[in-house]
């Protein structure tokens, strides 16, 4: 009569998800101060390090600590997949998010894609970060600045990762914009603003990204490279994408879920270097923020299927609406 609970345990641990039988597997933080470096590590390798650095030491560390960004690491390899300063356009830097055209009413403009005469965002305090076995996640406020050091934009950004098996996981990614400035436009093209991810300069090197689009869209593997012209515009509304890519002898595939509650048309850019992201026009207003909520999907091994990824998008969408 005792047989029947044992058995029942027995089952119950047969079936658990590996990340809840071994400690080593849980997610942890790590933030070097000194680096103005913050890892989330899982199984003793890093899958995602927020740069936070801010540096007006000299002309070449204003460059390289200009903006805050998050570099993307391989699921089980622990390999950087993602572009940090320099390489083939120094200002794409791993995860990232800006506006080349960044318009106060009846005021400046500023660019914080480029991070250019002196506009730049910087990393003012983190406002948490937990981790556990099933997922980590990090909220930080950042300041998008004039060249004066005063706050423009005010973003809080939350990113969370989770494993959803032994070759992929998945980046939640949450950002809310507020003006600091009255009525802002957020404006300019698909290839210089939006969110977007920028793949390792090896790919570059090659021009080796490869994509993969919804059943009803092209299906070809080169990058779709189209203009903003045209009413509506090309290449509009595709509810997803994804780059392939290999570094070294390893294929990593990087899916991108846009979201339909945001502004519309969201324009989708791929470059064959290895950056592909969306951008839409809105405006900010002291009362009307804007919040963003992307996901993003890394694979590491075998080139996930169109329809595949279509499921899963599809999952996504009823936990969102």
């Amino acid at each position: 009569m005792n047989a029947l609970p044992a058995l029942m345990a027995l089952a119950t641990l047969a079936f658990a998800p590996l990340g809840n039988l071994n400690a080593e597997e849980a997610f942890s933080w790590k933030t070097d101060e000194a680096k103005h470096t913050s890892d989330l590590i899982y199984n003793d390798k890093p899958v995602l390090r927020y740069m936070f650095a801010f540096d007006q030491s000299s002309p070449e560390a204003i460059h390289d600590t200009y903006k805050v960004f998050h570099h993307v690491f391989g699921p089980r390899s622990g390999e950087q997949l993602t572009k940090g300063a320099g390489g083939k356009f120094t200002h794409h830097r791993g995860l990232f998010v800006g506006w080349n055209k960044t318009k106060i009413d009846d005021g400046p403009q500023y660019d914080f894609w480029h991070c250019k005469s002196g506009a730049h965002l910087r990393h003012v305090k983190f406002l948490n970060q937990q981790a556990d076995a099933s997922h980590g996640t990090m909220t930080a406020e950042i300041h998008w600045n004039d060249p004066d050091g005063a706050p423009v934009i005010k973003e809080t950004r939350t990113v969370t990762v989770s494993k959803n098996d032994a070759g992929s996981m998945t980046i939640d990614w949450q950002t809310k914009l507020e003006s600091q400035r009255g009525t802002i436009s957020l404006n300019g093209d698909r290839q210089h603003a939006g969110f977007q991810f920028r793949a390792s300069q090896a790919v570059a090197d090659s021009n080796g990204a490869r994509f993969l689009r919804p059943a009803d869209q092209p299906q070809e593997r080169e990058a779709i490279q189209v203009g903003d012209k045209g009413d509506p515009p090309p290449h509009i509304n595709l509810n997803w994408f994804a780059e392939t890519f290999k570094l070294g002898d390893q294929r990593y595939t990087v899916e991108y879920f846009d979201n339909p509650n945001l502004p519309k048309p969201a324009l989708f850019s791929e470059r064959p270097y290895g950056r592909f992201g969306t951008f839409f026009k809105t405006t900010l207003t002291a009362d009307k923020p804007l919040e963003m909520n992307y996901r993003v999907v890394v694979t590491e091994g075998d080139e996930p299927s169109v329809s595949s990824i279509q499921d899963r998008y599809d999952a996504w969408l009823k936990t969102i609406k």
